[in-house]
């Protein structure tokens, strides 16, 4: 007896599409450190397309480690605007409110902040010294710096657990407040940082929340009192959120602070915070905060093409020194309040922080 053997058809095998999840991987960049790297697993995914038909794994990994890198795609930096509205499930954001200059690219695409080369920019959370900011950050590499360059990003979350609890205490009961002063030479002019004229300072400090003061006819002054600490609305997690340190007078260090302070005077620096009851911040506060940044922050090397994605409120982000040209591209989108979240302390009820109209230094109180 013989037997006949016959082969079963075979399915062919299903060739993944581009926009398969599974098409890009994510793994550490380096153990236990910001971003999360994303790269293609085979050649020629579509970064645009592929985040558009994975924004809820993107979100998922952002709020999981609050910040993802993109390298390996052909798109390169050119994707920034799309990603990051695709991550956000929102537009692009215009650059409003700066503390710092900036080039705008057009298309929604900034320059990251022009500082000197050779200064280090601290620390900090998007805007959170304005009324409304970002929910997410996109940067992108379009030339890398010869040396340096880094853009550390430190978790916001361990970095509240790292601060001393009475000076958490404090500032959670009283808020951060910012205080701006415009005059001629020094800093961005108002007109640039607030975006209007004279004849719409009232409905921007309406609009924002700001105490807004006519010191003299070449001085304009805005003070904002903001909430220090943050519970980000996804996951639930207390987020240390202010600029206490990257807004005050010392991040110039101390050469150049004292030089402007003799300068101007303390009362016509260009920037600086204190906490909400008014008192100052001691060095020893500043030193803490700093030192809990320091502890928390990662840094990794530019490539051509990286995009980078963060949650503004899960990661803070900064900038080193470096050498060479660099073109660090910059984009923003789902705007948000701080009406929108739960924060310490509530923002309302405090003077600087429920908008009034301009006054003149005759009608302060």
């Amino acid at each position: 007896m013989s037997l006949r053997t016959s082969r079963m058809p075979q399915e062919p095998v299903r060739r993944r599409s581009l926009t398969d999840a599974s098409v890009v991987a994510f793994g550490p960049l380096e153990p236990a450190a910001l971003p999360v790297l994303a790269t293609p697993q085979r050649p020629g995914v579509p970064l645009t397309v592929w985040v558009r038909a994975n924004a809820e794994l993107v979100r998922t990994r952002l709020h999981e480690h609050g910040a993802v890198l993109f390298r390996g795609f052909d798109e390169g930096a050119d994707a920034l605007r799309p990603v990051v509205e695709a991550v956000a499930g929102d537009g692009a954001l215009a650059y409003q409110d700066g503390a710092t200059p900036r080039s705008d690219l057009g298309d929604g695409i900034y320059s990251s902040t022009e500082y000197p080369a050779d200064q280090t920019i601290e620390m900090h959370n998007e805007a959170c010294y304005s009324w409304s900011w970002p929910r997410v950050l996109g940067f992108s590499c379009a030339l890398p710096a010869e040396t340096g360059g880094q853009t550390p990003l430190a978790d916001s979350r361990k970095v509240l657990g790292r601060l001393p609890a009475d000076l958490v205490a404090r500032v959670e009961e009283h808020g951060v407040r910012y205080v701006r002063n415009y005059t001629p030479g020094v800093g961005i002019p108002w007109q640039e940082a607030l975006g209007c004229d004279e004849s719409g300072l009232d409905a921007y400090a309406e609009q924002t929340r700001v105490r807004v003061e006519r010191v003299a006819d070449n001085h304009l002054r805005t003070e904002a009192l903001r909430p220090a600490v943050a519970r980000h609305p996804v996951t639930g997690e207390w987020v240390w959120f202010n600029q206490a340190t990257s807004f005050h007078l010392s991040t110039l260090g101390d050469e150049l602070a004292a030089e402007l302070l003799s300068q101007v005077g303390p009362e016509r620096v260009p920037k600086t915070t204190r906490a909400g009851d008014g008192s100052e911040f001691s060095r020893a506060d500043l030193d803490a905060i700093r030192g809990a940044f320091d502890a928390e922050s990662t840094a990794f090397d530019w490539q051509l093409g990286d995009v980078l994605v963060v949650d503004n409120l899960l990661a803070s982000h900064g900038r080193a020194p470096f050498t060479g040209k660099r073109q660090i591209r910059v984009a923003m989108a789902g705007a948000a309040t701080w009406h929108d979240l739960e924060t310490r302390p509530a923002p309302s009820g405090a003077d600087a922080q429920d908008g009034t109209t301009t006054q003149t230094q005759g009608d302060r109180r």
